[in-house]
């Protein structure tokens, strides 16, 4: 077995060394054609410099063709019938100094002016001349006689580059730019613009764009004639121009008798053509070199390689061989179904790793059990706070580094919108990825300054909060982070939760008071509402003393008498305003005023006698609603509701018979029972009608309240499809017009006195038994 391995590391060391020595040779059968590609690819990034440099420069030129056509003053000074006025002579200087000052701003411009047609003269940057002058002084070396020269600017030009001495030896100023001024009036133009190019400086920045000082470059218009060339010139018959029909491409052809590497690219600008040509002894010279250097490398690698795989080999196998000598006797029982020694080694540490990770990970889900129930149990004081506290506490892993603790107890309120698309979910698994998600923020963001630690008590997450700083400066920081957290879940994950904050207490015998602190903040949600951090600083000391007299009382009542709910409503509101604004009412004491004010609505129609149906049913539907509201703004929105309902009843207790509006009214509802907006309100605005009279005249008529109305009837489509189909709660809500499933469950226990899952379980089980 030894000898096998030993075998099997030195042929490894082998093969790697093959490795290098097979990349080396395919780079020697590559190299030549990766130069070639970097040639191509380094003359096409330069070469497209280079256009962008020319059209960059042309674009500049056409610019002040445009800015010249535009210009109102031009425009007045080519329109003038005379030139001989004062104001002519005026505007002819200013034409000078324009030009003058647009050459100077384009250092390739050697000159510019401008021809008039009708007066034959011309206007440069530094007089006003007879065309005769102008042409001798310009273009008489051009090859260009004056007579084609003034009919060559006497013709239309939309704006184009050209070569006066096309077939003669170029000059300086050989490349120009004609255009008609104006022109939007090419045809009947009364002047034309020429710019003289300096091809030189435009040479010069050619060249130190960086191609080969060997390469030549050539500058075609789009008929293919020459424009510019720089370099070692050819002949354009050496060029295989009819070959270059793309807009960009490399060839590799003979030119002068050697091969050379051709780029083109065409601008989109001008439709120029710009040709790179550089001789292949440039690049050529680069390839030998490379060759000889990875002849060199690969006599190193064979000489080099081979004696470090020799001595790697034997290095290497001395600590296997060591490592087997402390191998289980049965292990080594079984080496001889292994291949080798590495085989051996592999399945005993497998084994062991396995057995670990196994205890390990039972000890763990055990310890985080056991260790949740603890910090529980602490905190509802059924812990000994014996002197074996601190060892249990220690043994759970709790690193309490000081002795000063705070409790924020989260009870979660609503999370149906963070599972809208995972309507498959069991509840449970729901509620655990919640905890996990509001624990996790909580834990993040109390741990910049605090040690923090959370369990399940109740159905609700606590929070044990090991304060690190100041006590005042803590209280503050534990607000912003339930504040800061409590946002930030709402806003990201859509869930919704009440926070209870206790005050700070030292050692750890007082938990249980500061969970105790926690819980009675969380009490006060109902006066409150849900959806709030409420600190136990906050509620501590409540008042126990109850604002409601007598004669408060019978304001009230006369007030409903009257059928004057609004004075009545600024009464009740006066009631709430006195009873809960100076300090924080008691639990206890705020739910005995909302029952006082419920006895009063039901004594003052007992007073008033109103016996009839419908206010029997508001009555018992009261003291319904008000037992099952979860906060005193509830209670107070279902008084409200009750005493509108009443003082409406006593202003109109005429009933109207308009039966065609109930009609209307009715098929409207029902027409519209899927619109979750839908609401007195709204159907009053369908009608046009005040709301007030809208509801009173709908009871009148139907003996129902009209959202009684149409939550029945909401209720009974939901019914139906609870009955007839499979489908989610939310979507069946969402179908029979409820913002949320919990409208829906709401409004349908209050109805059916189940809830829809219940109503759904006893449909299918009557179904079974008719089956």
């Amino acid at each position: 077995m030894k000898r096998k391995v030993y075998k099997f590391w030195l042929y490894s060391y082998l093969f790697v060394l093959f490795i290098p020595i097979l990349i080396t040779l395919i780079v020697l059968l590559q190299s030549q054609e990766m130069l070639v590609k970097e040639v191509r690819r380094a003359n096409d990034t330069l070469l497209d410099q280079v256009r962008q440099l020319v059209d960059n420069q042309i674009t500049d030129i056409r610019r002040l063709g445009t800015q010249l056509s535009f210009d109102p003053k031009v425009m007045t000074y080519l329109n003038r019938e005379t030139l001989d006025t004062a104001e002519a002579r005026f505007g002819t200087m200013e034409m000078i100094s324009s030009l003058q000052s647009y050459t100077i701003a384009n250092g390739n411009i050697t000159d510019a002016y401008i021809y008039l047609k009708n007066k034959d003269y011309g206007i440069t940057t530094t007089t006003f001349m007879p065309a005769d002058n102008l042409y001798s002084v310009l273009h008489k070396a051009s090859g260009k006689s004056f007579a084609e020269w003034t009919e060559w600017l006497r013709a239309s030009h939309a704006g184009l580059f050209v070569t006066l001495n096309e077939g003669a030896k170029q000059t300086e100023n050989s490349l120009v730019y004609v255009q008609s001024l104006p022109i939007q009036e090419i045809k009947a133009a009364p002047a034309t613009l020429v710019v003289l190019l300096n091809q030189d400086r435009l040479k010069q920045a050619i060249s130190k764009v960086g191609l080969a000082t060997e390469s030549s470059v050539y500058i075609l218009d789009g008929e293919g004639h020459p424009i510019m060339i720089t370099g070692p010139q050819t002949g354009l018959a050496e060029l295989p121009i009819p070959k270059m029909s793309n807009q960009r491409g490399f060839l590799t052809e003979l030119v002068d008798g050697n091969d050379a590497a051709i780029s083109y690219v065409k601008s989109d600008t001008t439709n120029w053509t710009y040709i790179s040509v550089l001789p292949e002894q440039v690049y050529s010279a680069k390839v030998k070199l490379l060759k000889n250097l990875i002849y060199i490398a690969m006599l190193l690698c064979i000489g080099l390689g081979g004696l470090s795989a020799f001595w790697l080999t034997r290095r290497n196998y001395a600590p296997i061989q060591n490592m087997m000598n402390f191998v289980s006797t049965k292990v080594k029982t079984n080496m001889m179904n292994m291949p080798n020694e590495f085989a051996v080694l592999q399945s005993f540490m497998t084994d062991s790793a396995a057995i670990q990770d196994e205890a390990s990970r039972k000890l763990l889900e055990q310890h985080q059990v056991l260790r949740n129930q603890f910090l529980a149990r602490l905190l509802k004081g059924r812990v000994d706070m014996s002197s074996a506290l601190p060892q249990a506490i220690e043994s759970f892993d709790f690193r309490f580094e000081t002795d000063r603790f705070a409790v924020l107890l989260l009870q979660i309120e609503d999370y149906e919108r963070l599972f809208q698309a995972n309507q498959e979910m069991d509840a449970e698994r729901k509620l655990q990825f919640v905890y996990l998600i509001v624990t996790n923020i909580f834990e993040e963001l109390l741990s910049a300054g605090h040690r923090s630690y959370f369990t399940e008590v109740d159905g609700m997450i606590a929070c044990v909060v090991n304060v690190l700083g100041k006590e005042k400066e803590a209280k503050k920081e534990l607000l912003k982070v339930a504040n800061d957290a409590k946002r930030f879940i709402q806003d990201k994950f859509f869930v919704r939760f009440s926070v209870g904050v206790s005050d700070i207490h030292t050692f750890w015998s007082t938990l249980p008071k500061c969970y105790e602190e926690a819980v009675e903040s969380l009490e006060y949600k109902l006066v409150l509402g849900s959806n709030q951090i409420i600190s136990y600083e906050s509620i501590k000391r409540p008042k126990n003393d109850l604002y409601y007299p007598l004669d408060t009382e019978r304001q009230l009542i006369n007030l409903m008498a009257a059928g004057n709910y609004d004075e009545a409503a600024a009464v009740l509101q006066r009631i709430l305003i006195t009873n809960f604004s100076e300090g924080t009412l008691s639990i206890q004491m705020g739910k005995l005023l909302m029952f006082e004010l419920v006895g009063t609505m039901l004594k003052a129609v007992e007073q008033l006698q109103l016996s009839t149906k419908e206010i029997m049913v508001e009555k018992t539907d009261l003291i319904k609603q008000i037992t099952e509201c979860e906060t005193f703004a509830e209670m107070e929105e279902e008084i409200l509701d009750f005493l509108k309902k009443a003082c409406d009843y006593l202003q109109q207790k005429k009933k109207s018979h308009n039966t065609d509006l109930k009609s209307q009214v009715v098929e409207h509802v029902l027409h519209n029972l899927n619109d979750m907006n839908i609401s007195l309100t709204s159907i009053s605005l369908a009608f046009d009608i005040n709301p007030t009279y809208l509801s009173r005249f709908f009871k009148e008529q139907t003996g129902e309240n009209l959202v009684d109305f149409v939550n029945k009837r909401r209720v009974e489509k939901v019914k139906s499809l609870l009955a007839e189909t499979n489908h989610a709660i939310q979507d069946i809500a969402e179908q029979c017009g409820f913002a949320s499933s919990q409208s829906l469950l709401r409004v349908f226990k209050k109805y059916e006195g189940i809830t829809p899952g219940q109503y759904r379980q006893s449909w299918d089980g009557r179904e079974a038994l008719e089956r």
